[in-house]
């Protein structure tokens, strides 16, 4: 017998769901999963930012991230950032 070759949405973890939906949003290079517990705690997500963007505007856009900006001839040409999300567990609740 044949196992099945897609998951149904109710056997994925919230932190499962979130891994893909970053992956199906196409604007990150790469994702990084931080696990802890052999659970998802932090994922994150290295994504390259419009030049055209002011630096201050960019640094308000989220409480966790990382950014690195390349600069050739006096102009702006590259903009990297590292977005961090702290990954929320569900607890686990007993029904009666």
């Amino acid at each position: 017998m044949k196992e099945n070759n897609k998951l149904q949405s109710s056997e994925l973890t919230p932190s499962e769901i979130q891994v893909l939906e970053m992956i199906r949003n196409k604007r990150f290079l790469s994702i990084k999963l931080i696990i802890k517990n052999g659970e998802v705690d932090t994922i994150e997500g290295l994504e390259r930012l419009r030049t055209g963007e002011r630096i201050i505007d960019m640094l308000k856009q989220h409480d966790f991230q990382n950014l690195e900006i390349k600069q050739s001839n006096g102009k702006i040409v590259c903009v990297n950032r590292i977005f961090k999300k702290k990954i929320l567990q569900a607890k686990n609740t007993k029904s009666c």
